[in-house]
């Protein structure tokens, strides 16, 4: 017999064999929407294009909750469920807030985070701090330190919940889309539906994935993927793997958020300079978090002078956004504006809601006093982005292309293949 008759028989008895220990077969109407998945036409479509893109939402008990905000948002109606009053302090706002978190209670439930954001909350800070629009991305979503199945649904998830938001108040609400490194062709998959059919304006990316920087080989098939993206960076804690167990390398007792944070950002901004994939993807734009942390003390020391570091130059005083997030106008500013970094370049991020907006206005206080700007410099982070020499001008009406390798998954794709055809339940997961 050839191997590929052996094949053949061996499937058809396997299949038939599933089959029979069934006692009913498997309904994407039936077994799929299992008790914790809403039974509503937003939920099954999201769980129908999820499992397309090899997602299955239904294995795991988080999507209930997050897809019943997702249901929520979705029908959500603005004249009726807000004041006047909150909209109306909203005219005359000019800022956008490029640093600013959507930290949904279901998400806050999986990672044991108290932080919670309130909508109420969130627009009277905006109208307080003369913000126009706020540009959502989630911190640290790598939750499920590797469990792919785990990580793709929790980004397919956000990336869902986040579109109903910024779909429900347009106006108010976008953006950057969760990204599950690193799973790389699944990342591929899940950018390329953010921000073609979610309209998110560009991709979030931690400083590190799994212990992964972002200069790694292993992601050059991810940003050779993208064109003409918007990437936020966001710094989390360092990983180490030891013994196929991944342990948190934060070497002192302090909160990570204090100062390894701004270590983390400078650890990936060299990466991506030193592995020179900042400097060969050109059409990528990075949104730089906290002034870039701790990087710009460093440069001096980590390039020596040549073309390396010219080129490098070169793109973080064209292609590189710098955000004011946290306390970093007081002294910090100083550091960057050192390496002629235009003014032009400093975006506006309040970091809310894990800045309260006592905090928030502090911050704003400190830009507003910074001595490294003049009073028309001073300005330039608070008004639209139309002032940029790059894509940012065009924030508005921006949407990534995607240049998408050919990938295929066997494993996947006969696993996917299986669970349409019935011949396979969807795991449960307890998770």
């Amino acid at each position: 017999m050839k191997p590929s008759h052996l094949y053949a028989l061996t499937l058809s008895l396997f299949i038939a064999a599933v089959a029979r220990s069934k006692q009913q077969s498997f309904s994407p109407t039936n077994d799929i929407f299992s008790n914790h998945i809403p039974d509503d036409p937003v939920a099954r479509t999201i769980v129908s294009r999820a499992l397309a893109d090899g997602i299955d939402l239904a294995a795991f008990a988080f999507s209930g909750p997050a897809l019943q905000e997702i249901v929520r948002w979705s029908h959500f109606e603005v004249s009726s469920e807000l004041p006047d009053s909150l909209l109306q302090n909203l005219e005359g706002a000019t800022k956008i807030d490029v640093h600013v978190h959507y930290a949904p209670n279901w998400y806050g439930d999986i990672r044991q985070d108290p932080t919670e954001w309130n909508l109420e909350e969130h627009l009277e800070l905006m109208a307080n701090q003369s913000i126009e629009e706020s540009i959502f991305s989630v911190p640290n979503p790598n939750i499920f330190l590797g469990d792919e199945g785990a990580t793709l649904a929790i980004a397919r998830l956000l990336n869902e919940n986040m579109a109903a938001l910024a779909k429900a108040l347009p106006l108010r609400f976008k953006f950057f889309a969760t990204i599950p490194l690193p799973y790389v062709h699944a990342s591929i998959t899940e950018a390329q539906y953010a921000l073609e059919s979610l309209g998110a304006l560009g991709v979030a990316l931690s400083s590190n994935h799994e212990g992964h920087y972002l200069g790694d080989r292993l992601f050059t098939p991810f940003f050779s993927a993208l064109q003409n993206t918007i990437i936020f960076l966001h710094p989390n804690e360092p990983l180490l793997e030891v013994n196929k167990t991944f342990v948190k390398a934060n070497p002192t007792a302090y909160s990570p958020v204090i100062a390894e944070f701004y270590f983390e950002t400078a650890r990936t901004i060299l990466d991506l300079a030193l592995s020179q994939t900042l400097t060969n993807y050109t059409s990528l734009d990075f949104i730089m978090p906290h002034l870039g942390g701790a990087f710009p003390a460093i440069i001096d020391r980590s390039m020596a002078p040549g073309a390396l570091l010219d080129d490098v130059m070169a793109a973080l005083r064209t292609r590189c956004w710098w955000d004011s997030a946290g306390f970093t106008y007081s002294h910090q500013l100083g550091g960057l504006l050192a390496y002629n970094i235009s003014p032009s370049f400093l975006l506006y991020g309040s970091d809310y809601p894990y800045i309260s907006p006592s905090l928030v206005d502090a911050s704003a206080n400190a830009m507003a006093k910074s001595p490294f700007l003049d009073e028309e410099e001073k300005q330039k982070p608070n008004k639209h982005l139309d002032e940029g020499p790059t894509k940012l001008n065009q924030f508005h009406m921006y949407r990534a292309s995607m240049r998408i390798p050919p990938i295929f998954d066997r494993r996947r794709f006969f696993r996917c293949f299986l669970r349409c055809t019935g011949f396979i339940l969807p795991l449960q997961n307890t998770l």
